[in-house]
């Protein structure tokens, strides 16, 4: 399909509508198309085509179009403005023009990075840290040699060029700025945009930020946040008392598997599997951002202290079967790194932790099985700006803590602050009225939203 204008990336669009999921609500839409090249230093001319949807706006108030940046990084960003984030985009799309696409090397794109090759697991042998990164570099090397043999460099998928494509996307739409929406890893992303074409966009917001030496997560901020955790499960009326030791019950735990790994049957292997402390610190790490996984930890931790495995068995399972890591996560966060003082940090502190580095893994340690290249400290550096950026963050989020923003923030003068009290690594429609009024020139005037929590009940106390 040839471009309509030469100089433009843009190759075409047409009508199309999106359809909540949840509530079958319907929003009026455009799809299109647009060609970016797949290396700019120095690449072999090749383009890559990345889809794009934008909901245009209910009223014409001038502003820029929103670009929303999806995170992952591998995120479905067109099927998530028919699923969770529908009801952000019709909120929105009331004041602005409301954009995503579908970052290079995933979904829609292509080519599209799926990774081809399950898993690699030994069910007569437990799961550990050292067994579960050697199958993960076996399964990256395969993926690697892959790739090659259909003519894809993974080098060409970094968050860097990303960056670059966000710009292209608003030459394709026509604007001469935009503004931001980016969340978890597109704040990653945002921040690079804003890095490297700042001069080209208005306004930002940046929820659950991960920073440009945030990829890989610090132990210690793990940590802080089971901490955390356990001062509210003390004071929960929902607990009733039921849980004063929170942090000692998890360790006690993870002292049992430790000593004595356990075969347990699980639905989708033939075999009983060895279970063990690894696996454990695993299915423990859901809660670090899944505000589900969080509300039921205390009554899944009091069931594990009783030696109630039912639930163990079915998130061991989903953990242990699932696919193969998404080529473009792979190569996006290989590429990201972290500075070696950062890597040192990690190193210090992961003997000692709760979770080890389990939340990390596989990285750092697949970058150089993939053949892909660090993007080196120069670009990990805080970003700077008079871009009027809003930050947000769920104080109930272990994996990008509330400190993530309040260092990224400091490169930012023109900036506003908004932590959501009871909200996990998520985006909470409750942030929608702070955003309207952000996008609109409007002060936020609000520093917390509260959002009501507790923790499920303990069965059988």
């Amino acid at each position: 399909m040839p471009r309509t204008n030469p100089e433009s990336p843009l190759v075409g669009s047409w009508p199309a509508r999106l359809v909540s999921v949840d509530s079958g609500r319907a929003l009026d839409a455009e799809r299109g198309i647009f060609l970016v090249p797949a290396c700019r230093d120095g690449g072999d001319g090749r383009d890559l085509a990345l889809s794009f949807v934008r909901v245009p706006s209910k009223r014409d108030l001038g502003l820029p179009p929103l670009v929303v940046l999806t995170g992952g990084p591998s995120g479905n960003a067109i099927r998530a403005f028919e699923t969770g984030f529908f009801e952000h985009v019709e909120r929105l799309s009331e004041i602005c023009d409301v954009v995503t696409f579908d970052q290079r090397g995933c979904h829609s794109a292509l080519p599209e990075l799926a990774n081809p090759f399950g898993p690699d697991l030994d069910t007569d042998a437990e799961r550990t840290r050292e067994t579960f990164l050697a199958s993960q570099r076996r399964n990256a090397s395969l993926l690697a040699g892959y790739f090659a043999e259909r003519g894809v460099d993974l080098n060409d998928y970094n968050t860097i060029e990303s960056a670059h494509d966000v710009d292209a996307l608003r030459r394709a739409l026509g604007a001469s700025t935009i503004n931001l929406h980016g969340a978890s890893y597109g704040s990653h992303l945002g921040l690079t945009v804003l890095k490297l074409h700042g001069e080209r966009v208005e306004r930002a917001i940046l929820c659950i930020v991960e920073g440009l030496n945030d990829t890989h997560k610090l132990p210690a901020n793990t940590d802080r946040h089971f901490e955390h955790l356990a001062d509210l499960a003390r004071e929960d009326p929902a607990l009733a008392g039921q849980c004063a030791r929170l942090l000692e019950e998890i360790g006690g735990v993870l002292d049992t598997f430790a000593n004595r790994p356990l075969p347990l049957k699980l639905p989708s292997f033939d075999t009983p599997i060895p279970i063990g402390k690894f696996v454990v610190q695993c299915v423990l790490g859901g809660a670090l951002g899944s505000i589900r996984a969080i509300k039921g930890l205390p009554a899944f931790v009091r069931q594990l202290s009783r030696s109630d495995l039912s639930t163990l068995k079915r998130r061991a399972d989903r953990l242990l079967s699932a696919p193969g890591l998404h080529g473009m996560m792979l190569a996006m966060d290989a590429a990201s790194g972290a500075t070696a003082d950062r890597m040192a940090q990690i190193e210090a502190e992961r003997h000692r932790a709760l979770l080890d580095d389990s939340f990390n893994l596989p990285f750092p340690f697949v970058g150089d099985a993939l053949g892909v290249k660090d993007l080196g400290d120069e670009f990990r550096k805080p970003v700077e700006g008079d871009t009027p950026t809003l930050f947000c963050c769920g104080s109930l989020d272990g994996r990008t803590p509330i400190s993530n923003a309040v260092a990224a923030r400091r490169g930012f003068p023109n900036s506003e602050l908004v932590v959501v009290e009871g909200a996990s690594h998520e985006v909470p429609t409750e942030l929608l009225d702070a955003h309207v009024k952000f996008l609109s020139g409007e002060d936020v005037g609000q520093e917390r939203i509260v959002r009501p929590f507790s923790f499920d009940p303990i069965a059988n106390p």
